[in-house]
């Protein structure tokens, strides 16, 4: 686990390389936008046919991924104990996903952690230092 608490800074310490894989979602949603524009530019002089509402699907697509990633997901990796809210699990197609709730709305996916043992370590720590852990 790749988690640490800094005593001295009140923070948690997270090395998980969740900051340049959302940089490359993000480059990727850009470029599919850019594309999408561009294949759109002239669509009121042509007919609107398969490959223009694919474009305008895969724009509208990429433009929420954007979105999502920017405005709903963090990617601090020194985070205050006071700026966070609670820990968070939920299970998806099966699969647990733990993050961590900010006090702003945003949430710090933690996605280091593969096996229950960690995630039982993870919520021992948090229930020490005092931070609400929801399951």
């Amino acid at each position: 686990m790749k988690i640490k608490y800094n005593e001295i800074e009140k923070s948690i310490e997270i090395k998980d390389g969740i900051k340049t894989h959302y940089f490359g979602i993000k480059i990727l949603m850009i470029l599919n936008l850019m594309f999408a524009i561009l294949n759109l530019y002239d669509v009121n002089k042509t007919r609107m046919e398969f490959n223009e509402i694919f474009w305008l699907i895969l724009g509208i697509i990429s433009l929420v991924a954007l979105y999502y990633y920017t405005v709903k997901k963090s990617t601090l990796e020194k985070i205050p104990i006071n700026k966070i809210n609670r820990l968070t699990a939920k299970s998806i197609f099966g699969r647990k996903r733990i993050s961590l709730e900010l006090n702003n709305g945003k949430k710090r996916d933690l996605t280091e952690l593969k096996t229950q043992a960690e995630f039982n370590e993870l919520r021992k720590l948090f229930s020490e230092i005092g931070i609400q852990n929801l399951t």
